[in-house]
């Protein structure tokens, strides 16, 4: 029964894999997009592997049903001590009468992955990590961007990531972002102090583990519920002095919509 639980721990792993791949969108709340041939190809093994187990267990206890009952009877008719078949249950039935007790608890966490899948990451990591970061020292903070913006008509409103944003902004010396309406969107976080709210981003590199803040403090709306997404228009906030003096940028909002929940969270 052992080795019945950890096929099952398999074949349940392999199901989750494929699950949150094949039939739904669950893996870009961990990993990127990029990951889910892998996770794909990871599932199908771990299930067959499962399979394979329970399988040779399954017939291995039908083999010992067989046969075991006549080697008991040949033992017990031809020898007189008792304590021979005692230690041949010591030796292998006991292993079997205890093992379920806690094997099969390695199921637990396994099932508890489908009824409650983990979340993406949202305000509470906002919350508990620093923001973004500013460019190093050395990265050229001037020039046109090869973006949206530096193509967009004057009087056209620009979809802009929250980390095109940031960057930009931090960037850009020229200010070409003053006086643009840009949208931007992203999840809701409060701002522990001071006026307005933050509209943040998660950016990742491989998977949640690894993920950076973006964030910018939007003013002019107030805050909505926190971890709903938000498609916000507005202006950025030109800050007085040094660009590369400003810890955190604004944004000015004009308009803003409610939006659901995008299936891949990161950017």
């Amino acid at each position: 029964m052992n080795r019945i639980a950890q096929g099952l721990t398999l074949v349940l792993l392999g199901a989750a894999a494929l699950t949150s791949t094949v039939a739904t969108d669950l893996y870009l709340n961990w990993v990127k997009p990029s990951f889910g041939p892998f996770l794909i190809a990871a599932g199908v093994v771990m299930a067959v592997l499962g399979v394979l187990v329970i399988a040779a267990e399954l017939r291995g206890e039908r083999k010992e049903a067989v046969t075991g009952g006549g080697a008991e009877g040949a033992e017990g008719a031809g020898q007189a001590d008792p304590g021979a078949h005692h230690g041949h249950a010591d030796g292998h039935g006991h292993d079997h009468s205890r093992a379920p007790g806690v094997a099969w608890l390695l199921l637990l966490p396994v099932l508890a992955v489908f009824v409650v899948a983990p979340p993406a990451l949202g305000s509470y990591t906002v919350e508990s990590t620093a923001g973004s970061s500013g460019p190093p020292p050395e990265q050229p903070r001037s020039g046109r961007f090869d973006d949206e913006l530096a193509e967009a008509v004057a009087g056209e409103v620009v979809e802009m990531d929250i980390r095109q944003f940031v960057m930009r902004a931090w960037v850009d010396e020229e200010r070409e972002m003053a006086g643009r309406e840009i949208e931007l969107t992203g999840f809701a976080v409060p701002a522990s102090e001071g006026e307005g709210w933050y509209l943040a981003r998660l950016q990742m590199s491989c998977c949640a583990a690894d993920a950076i803040v973006n964030k910018v403090r939007v003013l002019g709306e107030p805050a909505p519920e926190t971890d709903t997404w938000w498609t916000v228009r507005g202006t950025w906030v030109e800050p007085e002095g040094e660009i590369s003096e400003v810890s955190e940028h604004e944004f000015e909002a004009l308009e803003m919509e409610e939006v659901t929940d995008p299936p891949d969270p990161y950017e």
